[in-house]
């Protein structure tokens, strides 16, 4: 997976384009892996290539997938299962206890239970780091060679993808010579989602307007690349986001929105607090013991996923002892946020490694916690994902654990709140908080993990202000 595409791409599209079928001009649309191998086929500047729509493309690896940051997304045991065949194997996939399955230790027992085909499987598990396998089909600093209309949509809840859409977006919005020609919509979906987009997420119904007719939006585009038609496809913003919260479409020219950064500390008085005021001298940091044998949950299997929605509500996953959470005051009146907030946070550990996985949560006037967005770190990836370090027990550490990007209003009553661990499973695997490959570990470890004071969360302010 992943490697021959390009190629293979930029051979499908010229061959359709000398097809008597054909009149030269030729448009690309899909989803997932299918957004992918649009971007792998497009860094081939195919001569008839001419306007692309790419939905939650793959493509910032490492960051990404199949690795987020150092922390592997276990779903790809699922993933590399369903697809390993010509066909997908969906059907097949129903006898399998994969609760069970992937609690297997150590993590590259996996491959023996799923019996993959083609190197897939062993790429995801000797290649760790961003190293030069992965490399080569990063497209970091090619977006400037990508002359191609695009339009790029994903979805706030989007679990495998948004950091490679927003990445493919980013790079030609600011790279391509056709940046005019770019347009970005997201909406309060899932990954499936993006294409066939509904109403309500994770049992949150967010109005009428959120759903999209996706096929009119796909064909108005492809219209006026492919047949010159005038139908306005490039008069509207280039730049539409659903915002949460408000539950209204915003329109801009430029992503994203934020006009100011708001640092909010951490203090561990009152069970965890955020304000804008920094820690004070004395101030004592807050620990919790992580044991990878029971580890904090995603609330999802693959079993059920994606046709169950991952909840958005974590109010009881913050009652664990092992979820610290930082509270603010309520607001008094709202504020958006706009962008990839940062949680710095200085950290230590009893082990030479351990992760860091990270919530922020809009809480309402009934102390329902509601994800905004989440992001993750191993801790010896901290200052690099080509070559980790380990920690130093005992050491205090800085890491600064990047946040998914987001357009979120908070409303006047409602609080922010960030929450921290050290797991998220099933959708990662668990961390055994040793140092080095994590393919070959199979005796856990129990980590004390402690946020010490002086560790902040950086918003992207829009509007409002933080008159709690």
């Amino acid at each position: 997976a992943f490697f021959n595409d390009p190629e293979d791409g930029h051979d499908v599209v010229e061959w359709v384009a000398k097809q008597p079928w054909c009149t030269g001009k030729v448009g690309t649309t899909g989803l997932s892996y299918m957004g992918w191998t649009q971007w792998a086929l497009a860094s081939q500047r195919p001569e008839h290539l001419v306007c692309m729509v790419s939905s939650s493309a793959a493509g910032r690896w490492q960051q990404e997938i199949p690795y987020t940051n150092g922390c592997f997304q276990l779903f790809f045991g699922w993933w590399v299962f369903a697809v390993r065949r010509r066909i997908a194997e969906r059907a097949t996939m129903r006898g399998i206890d994969w609760d069970e399955m992937l609690m297997r230790l150590p993590l590259d027992a996996i491959g023996d239970a799923i019996n993959p085909s083609g190197e897939t499987w062993r790429d995801m598990m000797d290649h760790d780091t961003l190293d030069d396998l992965w490399k080569s089909i990063r497209y970091d600093d090619i977006y400037d060679q990508m002359d191609v209309p695009c339009l790029h949509v994903t979805g706030w809840y989007d679990l495998e993808d948004l950091l490679g859409a927003f990445h493919h977006y980013e790079g030609m919005a600011a790279q391509s010579p056709a940046k005019a020609q770019q347009r970005l919509i997201v909406g309060p979906w899932s990954h499936v989602m993006t294409r066939i987009p509904h109403h309500t997420y994770g049992g949150v119904f967010f109005g009428d307007d959120a759903a999209p007719d996706m096929n009119h939006v796909h064909l108005r585009w492809f219209d006026y690349w492919l047949k010159g038609k005038q139908n306005g496809a490039l008069d509207e913003a280039p730049v539409q986001l659903f915002e949460p919260g408000t539950n209204v479409w915003r329109d801009a020219d430029h992503w994203p929105l934020a006009t100011a950064e708001l640092a909010l500390h951490l203090h561990t008085a009152d069970g965890g607090t955020l304000t804008t005021e920094e820690a004070a001298e004395g101030e004592e940091g807050r620990s919790y013991r992580y044991d990878p044998r029971d580890p904090a949950p995603t609330q999802t299997s693959p079993s059920t996923y994606p046709i169950e929605d991952v909840p958005l509500d974590q109010t009881e996953v913050e009652k664990r002892a092992d979820v610290l959470t930082y509270t603010s005051e309520p607001l008094a009146q709202e504020m958006a946020i706009s962008g990839w907030p940062v949680l710095e946070l200085l950290a230590s550990s009893d082990c030479d490694d351990t992760e860091w996985h990270v919530k922020i949560t809009d809480v309402d006037p009934d102390g329902r916690s509601m994800k905004v967005c989440q992001g993750c770190l191993r801790a010896s990836y901290r200052n690099s994902q080509e070559t980790p370090i380990p920690l130093t027990p005992g050491e205090v550490h800085r890491f600064l654990v990047e946040l998914w990007p987001i357009q979120h209003c908070f409303l006047p009553g409602h609080r922010v709140r960030v929450s921290i661990t050290s797991s998220d499973f099933p959708w990662f695997a668990r961390n055994m908080n040793q140092f080095g490959p994590l393919k070959d570990q199979a005796e856990p470890k129990i980590a004390t993990n402690t946020i010490h004071p002086g560790s902040r969360l950086l918003l992207p302010v829009e509007r409002g202000n933080v008159g709690w």
